[in-house]
């Protein structure tokens, strides 16, 4: 095991210490949280407004008063998500550098509008000039707004560093000052965008989304949000966590552009009244795999089950019984601990194999409706988050089904570890 342990060290600690330090993944981690109080809040509103059983409750004309209350929390959130993604990109990189934030993110955000058509055509056919579609906003527009925040934050800093800059006295107040500073470069970003929009005109694709999303996201998407690549984003999640690296922020920095666009598609088919399209999107991952208490709720029952039989766990019990239930399990990690533990290795990967695979197969199996691609804060407790999140009481029963078999395993290695250390001498009875 010690030697599995060290192999996996060597093989993740590079690829794990190039994440944390590579400007572009941390860029694209803090621009994808940018966007999620809005996104929470459109989803979770839109998926309260569709709970089924209000039409039993409700008149159908009340119920489409309700859907109309709630209908703009969601087109202004989840129906421009890239307007976020490119600001929030943009804005983190350009802190990296030490240019201005706001300049900067600004820059992006109209250097990506310039790029999109500003004509739409109605299912009439007539064609509306100076309008912009929420669907050029969307998920859809996810990898454009990516490409623009950093190719649009390279160029702006490449001005600025060049000194091409305008440079007013000291006595001007700082805003004045910013706005002057920023005028070459916000110029130069926004002709680079007028250049790319007249290039793309030319082509059969129209815009640059178009080629992007045809030639980069759909293609990717078939991969980023396939379950085996879901189920692996869960073990990459653990094994980092056993390193003491937090895992999600890692992990999610590659897979938020697969499975929030999905997520974004579910929430707007949920709104208009149709069958959800993505199976896998990061509703799915928050169900089955992402949230914490699919590791902190067995664990904590395993201890509590062991409570009589070792002391100091009794201990880790008391601190981590109350954060883990609402799946906050770093007390865990650190306390027990879980990281660097070979002994906790094992379950750590089993589990997002186990309730990853079973949250599948009853979706796939039509047992449970597709997640609705809400975003829920992570402290909704399991069995709770699988309610929210689908729309559907089973998910949440099933979740909890999954919880007595993921306690078995982790009793399992508790003795292991148990044994193993007191026949060594590591812990006895007066420790």
């Amino acid at each position: 095991m010690n030697k599995f342990v060290t192999a996996l060290q060597k093989v993740l600690m590079p690829i794990a210490n190039k994440m944390n330090k590579n400007n572009y993944i941390k860029a694209m981690r803090d621009g994808f949280m940018l966007a999620l109080p809005f996104t929470m809040t459109g989803s979770i509103l839109t998926a309260l407004a569709s709970m089924p059983f209000l039409a039993d409750i409700f008149s159908e004309s009340t119920l489409q008063m309700i859907n109309t209350f709630v209908a703009p929390s969601s087109v202004y959130s989840n129906s421009i998500y890239s307007l976020f993604v490119v600001v929030g990109i943009s804005y983190s990189l350009a802190k990296t550098y030490g240019i201005n934030k706001i300049h900067c993110a600004m820059t992006a955000l109209v250097s990506m509008l310039i790029t999109i058509p500003t004509s739409i055509i109605t299912e009439s056919g007539e064609v509306v000039e100076g309008a912009l579609s929420h669907s050029q906003l969307g998920s859809s527009a996810i990898f454009t707004a990516m490409i623009m925040a950093f190719v649009i934050t390279e160029l702006y800093r490449w001005a600025v560093n060049h000194k091409l800059t305008i440079n007013l006295p000291s006595s001007v107040p700082a805003s004045i000052q910013d706005s002057f500073t920023s005028f070459i470069p916000s110029t130069l970003c926004m002709v680079f965008a007028l250049i790319i929009c007249a290039a793309f005109k030319q082509t059969s694709y129209g815009t640059i989304g178009a080629f992007l999303f045809t030639m980069l996201q759909q293609p990717l998407s078939v991969l980023g949000n396939s379950p085996i690549a879901a189920i692996v984003a869960g073990v990459l999640n653990n094994i980092f966590w056993f390193f003491g690296l937090h895992g999600q922020t890692l992990v999610s920095s590659i897979f938020s552009p697969f499975w929030k666009p999905a997520a974004a598609e579910n929430i707007a088919a949920l709104a208009a009244g149709k069958a959800l399209p993505n199976l896998i999107s990061s509703g799915f991952v928050n169900t089955w795999i992402w949230f914490g208490g699919w590791i902190s709720i067995p664990l904590l029952i395993a201890l509590w089950l062991y409570r009589k039989k070792r002391k100091d766990w009794k201990e880790v019990l008391k601190i981590s019984a109350v954060p883990g239930f609402f799946n906050i399990y770093e007390p865990l990690m650190f306390g027990l601990p879980l990281v660097l533990n070979p002994f906790m290795l094992i379950p750590m990967i089993l589990t997002p194999l186990i309730s990853g695979t079973v949250g599948y197969l009853v979706t796939v199996a039509g047992i449970v409706p597709f997640s609705t691609g809400i975003d829920l804060p992570i402290t909704i407790p399991l069995g709770l988050n699988g309610i929210l999140g689908s729309n559907d009481i089973l998910t949440g029963v099933i979740q909890l089904l999954c919880v007595p078999v993921l306690v078995a395993i982790w009793y399992f290695f508790l003795s292991v570890q148990d044994k193993s250390e007191r026949e060594s001498g590591v812990y006895t009875d007066e420790a």
